[in-house]
């Protein structure tokens, strides 16, 4: 489980208008926002000198032996990848807004070519045995073939393979048991193949018959066929003839073994299926990926993952997933109106050198009836110049420096750590900068916040030392990365990618922060001795007021102290603030001043919150991510009745979080000022609320319906919000409306209980 420090914390709960302890999934949100793209930034050396030599004498090794057998044994050690077969375990590189992840570590394997591979796997499918690694071989070939834009040659070579089992099995050469399920799988890829040909009918011969063929241990390959072979109707404009494939596997259901992601996605194939008969308005989605040359890229996998699915891996019963074809389009039919995000599958060679630039916040929105088109285009990254390959930073400032890219009008600059846990975590230091270079101090990187890592909140010797000293480590192992943008916002390209081979390796972004030497304090906490470390800091600002570093830890540890006890956690301890206003003494820093707010934020001392929230806003950057801070703000002034006040402050910050985690909040504060339940409406319909499952529009159209022929209903929807205000939860769930007043309650309990 991991936390965030104090002044960090994700608030959206509006029972005390604010969240305590952020959720996994909450703070997974907030670890993508700033360490997106950490797996495909770390540039693996898969072409140093050691790994050059290590292929060249496998390739030797290969080449060589006289003994086929013994050659086989290679190629599956170094050149086979036994992946599943389905989409989306296809790809070593998933990338989407809200979850990225890499197949696993290539670091220290060896990297074949394309070319290699291709000319290694042709040896392969040509002489080696049926069995599990021809399966896969076939697999890994065709798709090969695919990404080059030829689907025929595919097809011929899944038929050569596939013609190779059925002899096998025929003439009794192969005492492989799991021998026919290898057969099955490769026709269901032949089957989808030929789909891509646009050879319909060929494609659903091969559906029918893996449909009634006998099976043995792969049940759940009926259902695969069935699945398959309803969605290429549906894509082909046949709904009628797609539901009456999944009539028939229904029917014959108790033959099989129900696979539960085969079933679901079935289930909600069906339920499309059925809204589509039913004359329900659906949409499509298109696009086409590309590079940025304007190559088409074909054999991309393309997923529209719905919000519920966004922070998990992918699942095969997600319902929008397909590749692309030979001219790099894709297209989603019947799509659900809803909200999106778009994901992509690559594989190592479709993306060394090159990234897709997203952010968390970018959504598809899909209204009923539309049809919308979204390209993806993978731009080439960005090059760094300095600091690089472990360059050592032992002056009071660090210079950042990279190549300029076309286009760009502004760069955001990211560092990050590595973590004993193995974790990373990473955090924006400048958001806009118009040049190529960037001059920080190393104390404000000091003093820069990051994520911590524990495992136990009752125990903080489980909480990770890394995210405790921070940048302020000089043991630490340190990266940095750089976005950039155009004029309007979006994002560009970035330095953060797989670099595999020697034209696109170059510098890697790691470096050293050895400006202080480590003290003693500083190892206890490394050796996660922390109650004796915070000792040892207390003892030190005591005798040294201005020992600046024994105080920044001092107060580190007291707000971690704070945040894993659970009977203060939200708030924040007396000896915290003291330590606290201590630091702002030392270093008024934004970072500082925040907390500041925050601390008396908790404690609803808004006389001295109001002070501290004016001179952090006299003090942060004009380019700083202020929709957080903002919407926490506009939340303080609802708490103090200043509705209108907070109303302006929500119409600002609200549109700067694509997320609208703080939309409930700001219907509240409508609603208590002179909002109407058709206005609140058009707020929730124009902001819906992306970080938790609340669909206040929902909630809002079912107020008005039961508001008709109630006209006391608004001003007793606003006496119940003002318990919300007050944070007086138990008079809510004492409160037994009358009838008429019935669907206010719903609407009271989203409000405590978003997150």
């Amino acid at each position: 489980m991991r936390g965030w420090w104090p002044g960090l914390k994700i608030r959206i709960k509006i029972k005390h208008l604010v969240l305590g302890v952020v959720s996994v999934i909450l703070l997974f949100i907030v670890l993508h926002n700033i360490s997106p793209r950490i797996e495909l930034m770390i540039a693996q050396k898969q072409l140093e000198q050691g790994n050059l030599e290590s292929k060249a004498k496998i390739l030797s090794l290969i080449h060589n032996t006289k003994s086929n057998k013994h050659k086989w044994k290679l190629i599956e050690k170094y050149v086979i990848e036994p992946k599943e077969t389905e989409l989306i375990h296809r790809f070593d590189v998933f990338i989407s807004p809200g979850f990225t992840m890499a197949s696993g570590d290539i670091d220290g394997k060896i990297h074949f070519t394309q070319d290699e591979g291709m000319q290694l796997l042709r040896q392969y499918v040509q002489g080696a045995p049926a069995g599990r690694f021809l399966m896969f071989a076939a697999v890994q070939l065709s798709d090969y073939y695919a990404m080059d834009g030829d689907l025929q040659a595919a097809a011929d070579l899944l038929e050569m393979v596939i013609q190779k089992f059925e002899n096998d099995i025929h003439n009794g050469l192969n005492s492989d048991r799991a021998i026919s399920s290898y057969l099955y799988e490769l026709k269901l890829e032949l089957a989808s193949t030929n789909d891509g040909l646009d050879q319909p009918e060929r494609a659903a011969q091969q559906y029918e018959y893996l449909a009634d063929a006998p099976y043995g241990d792969r049940d759940d390959i009926i259902g695969k066929a069935a699945l398959y072979h309803s969605e290429m109707l549906l894509r082909r404009g046949s709904p009628h003839a797609a539901k009456e494939v999944l009539n028939q596997l229904s029917e014959g259901s108790n033959r099989r073994n129900k696979n539960s992601e085969v079933t679901s996605r079935i289930n909600q194939l069906n339920n499309r299926l059925q809204s589509i008969l039913d004359r329900e308005l659906l949409s499509t989605v298109s696009g086409t990926v590309q590079s940025s040359e304007g190559e088409p890229m074909p054999f991309v996998g393309i997923m529209l993952r719905k919000k519920i699915d966004q922070y998990h891996s992918p699942l095969r019963s997600e319902p929008y997933q397909m590749l692309t074809d030979a001219k790099g389009q894709y297209r989603f039919e019947s799509v659900e109106a809803g909200s999106y995000q778009l994901a992509i599958g690559l594989n190592y060679e479709q993306i060394d050198g090159r990234t897709w630039s997203i952010d968390a916040g970018d959504w598809v929105e899909v209204a009923r009836g539309s049809q919308q088109s979204i390209d993806v285009t993978m731009q080439p990254l960005i090059q760094l110049r300095t600091p690089v390959n472990n360059e050592e930073i032992r002056d009071d400032t660090i210079y950042f420096e990279w190549d300029s890219f076309p286009e760009a009008a502004y760069y955001k600059v990211n560092i990050g750590m590595q973590l004993q846990d193995g974790g990373k975590i990473m955090t924006s230091i400048a958001n806009y900068i118009e040049g190529n270079s960037l001059r920080v101090s190393v104390q404000d990187l000091y003093d820069q916040r990051v994520g911590i890592s524990y495992e136990d909140r009752n125990e903080w010797t489980t909480v990770d030392p890394g995210g405790v000293l921070g940048f302020a480590n000089p043991a630490g192992f340190f990266f940095w990365s750089v976005d950039a943008y155009r004029e309007d916002g979006t994002r560009l390209t970035s330095s953060s990618g797989y670099r595999l081979n020697e034209q696109t390796i170059d510098s890697l972004p790691y470096f050293l922060l050895k400006e202080r030497e480590e003290t003693p304090e500083d190892r206890l906490v490394l050796d996660r001795k922390y109650d004796e470390a915070l000792e040892g800091y207390t003892r030190k600002v005591k005798l040294n007021p201005g020992d600046v570093h024994s105080l920044r830890m001092k107060l580190r540890m007291l707000q971690l102290k704070d945040m894993l006890a659970e009977d203060i956690a939200s708030k924040g301890s007396k000896e915290t603030l003291i330590a606290l206003e201590a630091m702002i003494g030392q270093r008024p820093a934004p970072t500082y001043l925040w907390e500041l707010a925050d601390y008396f934020y908790n404690h609803e001392e808004w006389d001295e919150y109001n002070q501290a929230f004016d001179r952090y806003l006299s003090i942060r950057g004009d380019h700083e991510d202020r929709s957080y801070t903002d919407s926490l703000h506009a939340t303080a002034l609802m708490k103090q009745g200043k509705y209108r006040e907070s109303e302006t402050w929500f119409e600002q910050s609200i549109p700067l979080d694509p997320s609208h985690r703080f939309i409930g909040n700001y219907l509240a504060a409508h609603l208590l000022g002179k909002g109407t339940l058709e206005s609140v409406l058009r707020l929730a319909e124009k902001y819906p609320d992306r970080m938790n499952s609340t669909d206040w529009a929902v909630l809002v159209k079912r107020m008005l319906i039961e508001s008709k022929g109630e006209p006391d209903f608004t001003e007793i929807l606003k006496d119940k919000l003002k318990w919300i205000v007050d944070g007086d939860e138990t008079a809510i769930q004492r409160w037994e409306p009358e009838q008429g007043y019935k669907e206010i309650k719903p609407f009271l309990r989203a409000l405590l209980d978003v997150d």
